[in-house]
């Protein structure tokens, strides 16, 4: 899947980050693809799409250890 960054996704969140989406599921962000970001769960697993500007970065938390049980979040 190819990470696009285009005028439609200035102001968004860069791929890589950690971010919620609208149902407060948090993901990693692995692509913008045409009118979609793609999020997956932070310890691996099953990709999902979302529409772009439904989703925030999560700031603060530890994204080497996010999703893994025990993982800490720094505040």
């Amino acid at each position: 899947m190819k990470s696009m960054k285009s005028p439609e996704t200035d102001g968004l969140p860069e791929v890589g980050a950690l971010v919620r989406d609208a149902s407060g599921r948090i993901g990693r962000l692995m692509a913008y693809t045409r009118a979609r970001a793609w999020l997956r769960p932070p310890g691996g697993g099953r990709e999902w799409d979302v529409e772009p500007d439904t989703i925030t970065e999560v700031p603060g938390w530890d994204t080497t250890g996010a999703g893994r049980e025990g993982a800490v979040q720094d505040r």
